[in-house]
Order: structure tokens, then sequence, then C-alpha cells
């Protein structure tokens, strides 16, 4: 682990949240990277990063690019924010 990045559990309290903010923030790189790859050359496009959506979900949580906050609508049910 670089030393710029925390550890996960400094960032989402519990192991269960951190799946759950992951899988989140990975599906919304997947939907970045479809978007990009409907637009780019192939031969652009295989020169980007192609690590798993997934891996790159966890850095980005652990350098601390992306914020994680935790809300609760009006009807009580916890929602994720990633800014």
């Amino acid at each position: 682990m670089e030393d710029n990045q925390k550890s996960l559990e400094e960032i989402v309290p519990n192991e269960y949240e951190a799946v759950l903010v992951a899988a989140r923030l990975a599906r919304k790189i997947n939907a970045a990277r479809q978007a990009i790859k409907e637009q780019t050359a192939p031969e652009e496009f295989n020169k980007m990063d192609q690590r798993k959506v997934t891996s790159i979900a966890l850095d980005q949580l652990k350098s601390g690019k992306i914020k994680f906050d935790r809300r609760k609508t009006e009807d009580e049910v916890e929602t994720f924010d990633l800014t």
C-alpha cells in the first residue's frame, strides 16, 4: 500500500459498507469507460487503464479521490453519495 493511501477501514466504517461503496463506484467507472469506448478508436482505448473496475474503485476510495458520505433519506433508508 502506498504511503498516501489510507486503509479502507479508515474510510468506510465496516467491510459490508466498503463492498457497497466500491460496487457503486465500480458501476459508475464501468459506465464511463463504456461511453468512452464507444467514442474512441480501438488503438486509443487500449492505451487507457485496463485494470478491473473494482480495483480502480478501491484505489480511488483509498487514495481519497472519492469522498464517501452516508446519508438517510426521508424514508430512513441509507444511501451512499459518491462525490
